[in-house]
């Protein structure tokens, strides 16, 4: 049975950027077996980003992050300021899933105008 998960991050990078403690960036995770309702919380969740903060961008369709410049935390490590990214991610049995042309043009189109030719 496939299993789909959309999930939410908070960090200080953009959801593409799966470094090795990118799981603990995770605050929310949402489970379906039925891919409509995967996609139906992902639009709704990337409505809310793009409602709530004005800066987004977006890889693959799928990953999408937004923020606003003034959400920032001091790394003391790194002895500067460090802007907060809340990152939204689709994945399909634990890989990022990638829509075809049909799915984008019927349940990615909101977020399509983010996209961006970031590093991978």
């Amino acid at each position: 049975m496939t299993e789909w998960s959309v999930l939410t991050t908070t960090g200080e990078y953009e959801p593409w950027w799966f470094f090795e403690d990118w799981e603990e960036t995770i605050s929310e995770q949402f489970r379906f077996t039925n891919r409509d309702e995967a996609f139906q919380t992902y639009q709704k969740i990337a409505a809310d980003l793009i409602k709530n903060y004005p800066h987004h961008a977006l890889k693959k369709q799928v990953l999408f992050a937004a923020w606003n410049e003034d959400e920032i935390l001091y790394c003391e490590d790194c002895e500067d300021d460090i802007q907060t990214f809340h990152g939204l991610i689709l994945l399909k049995d634990g890989a990022v899933y990638q829509p075809n042309e049909a799915e984008k043009a019927a349940w990615f189109r909101e977020v399509a105008p983010f996209q961006t030719d970031l590093a991978n």
